[in-house]
């Protein structure tokens, strides 16, 4: 696919650009902000970035041939390409991994996020709208944020790559991923998932707020719903905002 580069310098949000202006941008079109003044993340959080530090874009796709009812495609699809444009961007000396459903981490550290809005036509998906942001060159964070990090903080002195050259990486990446067939996208996800290491980790039942232990057993390739084995061989589903890892 191609892409075309669309650059802000101050936005509300890319992804606030790309859904009230659907008209304007079409397939493979990338709206890049050097400044956001209401960048939003997952659970209703706001993205908070120092100017011209971070790679801060939403990728506008009409993937028209996904089922609505596989749309988890879109998310594996786009944090694959992510966290492989840290790695190639860092000749791999930044392991980025992923955090379901769709967060990006280094180690137990929030390097990025990604949020998608879908449009939907009958039962196929006819717009989405890939809003990614990941830290770069920017060292110090808001004190309240639990776990931040950096491309900078991991190289520790060692040359960052500009936010630019991670978005030409994700460039790459994302075409080779976007053309994946599902099964071979799904297994590339598990193998990048961050706990998918068959050790047991804490958790808690956001409904309920039991803490328990458990192991990653598996996450749905179509619906991306996680299940958690438990020690005694019981299985737990959960959809995303529904348990939160704990560390």
């Amino acid at each position: 696919m191609d892409f075309r580069i669309v650059p802000f310098d101050e936005v509300t949000s890319t992804n606030d650009v790309a859904m009230r202006d659907a008209a304007c941008y079409r397939h493979g079109d990338i709206l890049t902000a050097r400044r956001q003044t209401a960048g939003r993340g997952q659970r209703g959080n706001r993205w908070e970035s120092d100017p011209g530090e971070n790679l801060m874009f939403s990728l506008v796709l009409e993937p028209v041939h996904i089922l609505v009812e596989r749309q988890f495609r879109i998310s594996e699809m786009a944090a694959l390409a992510a966290s492989d444009a840290v790695r190639a961007a860092t000749d791999g000396a930044v392991e980025c991994v992923v955090k379901w459903p769709n967060d990006l981490y280094v180690g137990n550290r929030k390097l990025g996020g990604i949020l998608i809005e879908h449009a939907l036509h009958s039962e196929y998906l006819s717009r989405s709208v890939v809003g990614i942001g990941i830290n770069v060159r920017q060292r110090g964070f808001d004190p309240s944020l639990p776990n931040p990090t950096s491309i900078a903080l991991e190289l520790a002195g060692r040359p960052v790559p500009s936010p630019e050259e991670v978005l030409r990486q994700f460039c790459t990446a994302f075409r080779q991923r976007y053309g994946q067939h599902g099964a071979a996208l799904h297994a590339g996800f598990m193998a990048r998932l961050w706990r998918g290491d068959g050790m047991p980790y804490p958790y808690r039942d956001t409904a309920s707020g039991e803490v328990f232990e458990a192991v990653v057993a598996g996450v749905d390739g179509r619906t991306g719903e996680l299940t958690l084995r438990l020690p005694d061989g019981g299985e737990r589903r959960y959809w995303f905002k529904e348990v939160e890892a704990l560390f």
